[in-house]
């Protein structure tokens, strides 16, 4: 699902996508869904879109990825 959240974003410069990517999973997902997310950004899922990716890791971070 992440992926396809991701791909909706893509005509957007990288910065914008990741800003708009983490921005829908932190209003929208459950935090046991943001969990599965970490751990497949951390076993290094080479499925995951890079912008899903990044917009994960900002998240966890507590940064805003603008």
């Amino acid at each position: 699902m992440g992926n396809q959240i991701a791909a909706q974003f893509h005509h957007l410069p990288e910065d914008e996508a990741v800003a708009a990517v983490a921005n829908h999973i932190r209003l929208f997902w459950e935090s046991r869904m943001q969990d599965d997310l970490f751990a497949l950004v951390d076993d290094g899922d080479p499925d995951l879109d890079p912008i899903l990716a990044e917009a994960a890791t900002s998240i966890r971070a507590g940064t805003d990825p603008e």
